[in-house]
């Protein structure tokens, strides 16, 4: 069982979760990252930053691709305020497990679909919140020392080990992972843009 676009698709990211999804639900579609600019704005919103990062790496892919579909993402794991990254050392991973441990967060993402040559851009953001259990030191040491955390927006991966620190998720449990595939497929739905066989 596949599903159809109306014209070729592409993905502008490089993640390797958001390509593993898209192959999951049947779709065919090429890769090219997108590279742009991702500094915060001063007083953007969690929701404004993804809706305009999923766009602007979209429209990026899809001016030099004028009769493709163009799917762009971002996403961002918040607590108090703050945005948490993707670690780059131990002692990041550390101290984002601290914050987020015995808490619940949310996490955004905002996804592009641009077809240039009809003229089409739809953004939309999902939110999700995930609680976590109250993480032990042996197991924060554990987590820190596995290569897991240090590619990930705030510092896990739902679908990975980080799963034993998630008490529940409440919403679109692709969103955690960084693409809200339900969503995404019914805004290609609603564009008349896909077809099930």
């Amino acid at each position: 069982m596949t599903i159809t676009l109306n014209a070729s698709l592409i993905l502008a990211s490089a993640s390797p979760r958001r390509r593993e999804m898209l192959q999951s639900a049947g779709l065919k579609f090429k890769i090219i990252p997108a590279h742009v600019n991702e500094d915060y704005l001063r007083g953007e919103s969690p929701s404004k930053h993804v809706r305009r990062l999923s766009r602007d790496k979209a429209m990026a892919i899809a001016r030099q691709h004028q009769h493709s579909w163009v799917l762009g993402a971002d996403t961002i794991v918040v607590i108090d305020g703050m945005i948490l990254g993707k670690p780059q050392n131990k002692t990041q991973a550390r101290n984002m497990l601290k914050k987020l441990s015995g808490r619940e967060h949310a996490v955004f993402t905002g996804f592009s679909i641009i077809h240039s040559g009809k003229a089409i851009c739809r953004t939309n953001v999902v939110q999700s919140a995930v609680w976590f259990k109250a993480i032990r030191r042996e197991e924060m040491n554990w987590y820190i020392n596995c290569s897991e955390p240090y590619d990930k927006a705030g510092g896990y991966a739902v679908q990975g080990k980080g799963a034993c620190f998630i008490k529940s998720i409440r919403g679109s449990y692709t969103n955690v992972i960084g693409l809200p595939l339900c969503e995404v497929l019914e805004e290609f739905n609603k564009l008349q843009a896909i077809t099930l066989g």
